[in-house]
C-alpha cells in the first residue's frame, strides 16, 4: 500500500506544522505558527532564487568586513533603521551601526576573515528572510592571531534591488588565541 499523491501532501503539511510551529524572529514574535500552504512551482522557484541571493549577500557581507578600512561599504549593507546585535551592545540605526564598525576596526584589528557555515535560510515573505548561520572569524588582532566561533542570526529584506540586513544578531560563543585554542573547551564563553 503506497502513498497517494493526496497522502503525501497531507504527510508534508502536518511535517512542515510540526517543524515550524515555534519559529520566533529576533523580535520575539511567533512566526510560522500555521502550515505552510501548498506552493506553485513558480512560487518555490522564487524562493530557491532568494535564498541563493541571501547566500550570495551573506558572503558579500563576509569580504566587505575583511576589508578593513572600507566602513562605508559595510554600513551600505544595513537599512537605514537596522539593528545590530553584538557582545558589544546594541546599535540601532546606520550611524550607530558605522561608530560601531568604525571602532571596532581602529582598536588594532590588522587582519580579518569571517565564514558563514551551516547556513539556514527562511523565505518570510516575498523580499524578506531570516538568515541563520555559525561563522567563524579569524582576526590579527593587538599583536595576536585570534579565532571567533559564533552565531549569525538576521532579517534581510531585498530594498530598491538590494538585500540589506534590517536585524543582525552576531552572537560570539566563544573567541581565543591561536595559541590558547579551546583545548580545555570554551570555559564561560560557551558550551563545552
Amino acid at each position: 500500500m503506497g502513498f497517494t499523491s493526496e497522502a503525501a501532501a497531507a504527510a508534508r503539511r502536518k511535517t512542515t506544522a510540526t517543524l515550524f510551529k515555534r519559529a520566533p524572529n529576533p523580535a520575539g514574535e511567533l512566526i510560522g505558527t500555521r502550515a505552510m500552504p501548498e506552493l506553485d512551482v513558480e512560487t518555490r522557484l522564487a524562493n530557491l532564487e532568494t535564498k541563493e541571493e541571501v547566500r550570495a549577500f551573506i558572503a558579500a557581507y563576509c569580504t566587505t568586513v575583511d576589508r578593513i578600512g572600507k566602513i562605508g561599504d559595510l554600513v551600505d549593507l544595513f537599512t537605514e533603521d537596522a539593528v545590530l546585535r553584538n557582545p558589544a551592545g546594541v546599535h540601532s540605526g546606520r550611524p550607530a551601526i558605522e561608530a560601531y564598525f568604525t571602532a571596532f576596526f581602529a582598536d588594532g584589528v590588522k587582519f580579518s576573515r569571517h565564514h558563514a557555515l551551516n547556513q539556514v535560510i527562511t523565505v518570510l515573505e516575498p523580499g524578506v528572510a531570516r538568515h541563520e548561520a555559525s561563522f567563524i572569524a579569524l582576526l590579527g588582532r593587538d599583536g595576536e592571531t585570534k579565532i571567533v566561533f559564533g552565531r549569525y542570526e538576521d532579517i534581510v529584506v531585498k530594498q530598491e534591488g538590494a538585500w540589506r540586513f534590517k536585524d543582525k544578531a552576531n552572537d560570539i560563543v566563544a573567541a581565543a588565541s591561536l595559541e590558547a585554542g579551546w583545548v580545555e573547551g570554551f570555559g564561560s564563553a560557551g558550551a563545552s
